[in-house]
């Protein structure tokens, strides 16, 4: 006799089934979790690995001193926590005291800085790299007189280097159209003025490893400020391609617009730069033109015409340089947002994005009336040898593509489709083994009496395949088309052995390309496979229903 289930037994089953649930949504959602945390990433942030990027402190004045999260102190390992707690604090006081003694010996701007306890934690992380391990073990003094006999002047000036976060511009560089460069800055070493806002530009010749005109600014009464500089040109006007700024960000994330006036005309940056990164980096401006629509990888931001210029003076450039606070929650945006900005800039994603599209659109169309037409002969006809050529068309399926991949691109190559789409659809209009098996099955499941209906009423084979059969098995063609897009999608060996021509890669061959010309920048790789990976996702959950039905409705008979 079967025992009665109760109320409390049936609830506790549907919170373990809910709990199991949750707890494998949330197993399975790891991965994408870390990819999007990744995505928000810059370099220095890849290691030590951490779930959460950092988020961008709020920056009203520059030069400030700050150390980068990974730059922090940790205990060594075979360091015992009581001996680290015993001796960090005594430690940390005698590094700060060291510093404070060297303060004559180093440059007097580093002065109002060297209290900064940021920069106590790094010269500690740094000496810590070469520590011995025995060293917190000793007596207190030991460890301390260690300490102290090694923060040296050059350490103290090598993190200083490293902790200093400040606004900093160097050298200017014009590049022709001719492959001719020109250094203006050669003639005029320091060449920036402040045109308007809050902000005081100081020339740095010693104390740092770069002479560099540096600006201290704050945004307390307004949120912008301007630098301009007027620069000699020796090339034709109609010669300059482009426009290089060496600076030196300070992590802020603030905005910067450029602008050049040259031969009376005005040219406006399409796109805003960041001041991200806290190290020397070069930013490039290049005039509106061809490149900007072509496939390369688009290292510049685009300057576009935006009227005249009263400012005429021949053999002279003016470049301008708008710094507009990020306020609120806009250095956080800036800065998680652009991995995905620099993807959707340099990348010609439109033209991957078309091809990937239409590459999916004809497999899809392919494989549904392909499949289906070999499904619906399996199933609902009767001819000579049926069986054995349906078992003839399921054994392709023992077969590694790897062995019939050379085979199959000589006769593509032969057929002149070679660097062409061609090959990449085409082949899904003959049917897919696997698909025909699925569709056979869903096939054999509708009752026959449907089909002597039709034929009764005078339909003809074609008839019964396209008004009875096909609205039959949407189910099943939804799991395909959701399959076929999926693998379309995804493809990179199709297009990497078919393709030579830029202009016709997909998505996942065109974000290769991008992974092969930054290589190491893992952010960008991350932001890259979100937009890759996001289609699949959104088009899943859409068709989530038409999926788990074409699924298991398939082989259950009528």
């Amino acid at each position: 006799m079967n025992r009665r289930v109760t109320k409390t037994e049936r609830k506790a089953r549907r919170v373990f089934l809910h709990a199991a649930l949750i707890a494998g949504s949330i197993l399975f959602s790891i991965p994408f979790i870390w990819l999007g945390s990744t995505s928000a990433k810059v370099a220095d942030e890849m290691y030590p690995p951490r779930w959460v990027p950092q988020i961008p402190g709020r920056i009203v004045r520059s030069p400030y001193v700050k150390m980068r999260d990974n730059e922090r102190p940790e205990r060594p390992m075979k360091v015992s926590q009581a001996d680290w707690d015993r001796v960090l604090v005594p430690v940390h006081e005698t590094i700060a005291s060291k510093i404070e003694r060297l303060a004559d010996e180093l440059p007097d701007f580093y002065a109002p800085y060297l209290s900064e306890p940021d920069l106590t934690e790094v010269v500690f992380a740094r000496l810590l790299r070469r520590a011995p391990d025995d060293l917190f073990e000793k007596v207190q003094d030991i460890p301390m007189s260690w300490f102290a006999q090694n923060t040296t002047n050059e350490l103290v000036r090598e993190v200083f280097e490293d902790v200093y976060r400040r606004l900093a511009l160097s050298d200017v560089v014009f590049h022709g159209w001719d492959v001719s460069v020109e250094r203006p800055t050669d003639a005029v070493p320091f060449p920036w003025r402040l045109a308007r806002g809050d902000a005081e530009i100081l020339t740095r010749t010693e104390g740092l490893r770069r002479p560099a005109q540096e600006v201290a600014y704050s945004f307390g009464s307004d949120h912008a400020f301007t630098l301009t500089a007027d620069l000699p040109l020796q090339m034709d006007p109609e010669n300059l391609k482009k426009i290089v700024v060496s600076n030196h960000a300070d992590r802020s994330w603030h905005r910067i617009m450029a602008t050049v006036e040259l031969a009376g005309r005005v040219y406006t940056a399409a796109q805003p730069a960041f001041l991200g990164s806290d190290r020397w980096q070069d930013t490039t401006w290049q005039f509106a033109s061809a490149d900007d629509d072509s496939i390369k990888m688009k290292t510049w931001l685009r300057l576009e015409e935006s009227g005249p210029s009263e400012f005429n003076e021949p053999g002279k450039v003016r470049v301008s340089l708008d710094f507009t606070q990020a306020r609120g929650l806009g250095a956080m945006f800036n800065k998680y947002a652009n991995n995905y900005r620099e993807v959707l800039r340099m990348v010609p994603l439109g033209s991957y994005v078309s091809n990937s599209l239409k590459l999916v659109v004809l497999n899809i169309i392919g494989q549904i009336i392909g499949s289906s037409l070999v499904a619906f002969s399996f199933a609902r006809l009767k001819w000579p040898a049926r069986d054995f050529c349906f078992i003839l068309v399921l054994a392709t399926l023992m077969i590694p593509p790897q062995v019939t991949m050379i085979p199959v691109f000589l006769i593509f190559k032969n057929l002149g489709w070679y660097n062409s789409l061609r090959p990449l659809y085409v082949p899904a209009f003959f049917g897919s083994a696997f698909y025909i098996f699925l569709l056979r099955q869903f096939m054999k499941g509708i009752p026959a009496d449907l089909e002597d209906s039709a034929k009764i009423d005078g339909c003809g084979y074609f008839g019964i395949y396209a008004r009875i059969i096909l609205p039959l098995i949407k189910p099943a063609l939804a799991a395909i088309g959701i399959f076929t897009f999926m693998g379309c999608w995804n493809d990179f060996m199709g297009p990497l052995i078919y393709l030579n021509d830029q202009h016709l890669y997909p998505l996942s061959l065109g974000l290769f390309a991008l992974q092969v010309f930054q290589a190491g920048n893992f952010g960008l790789m991350m932001a890259a496979a979100v937009l890759m990976t996001l289609p699949v996702i959104l088009l899943f959950f859409a068709a989530q229903r038409h999926f788990i039905q074409g699924v298991t409705l398939t082989g259950i008979k009528g």
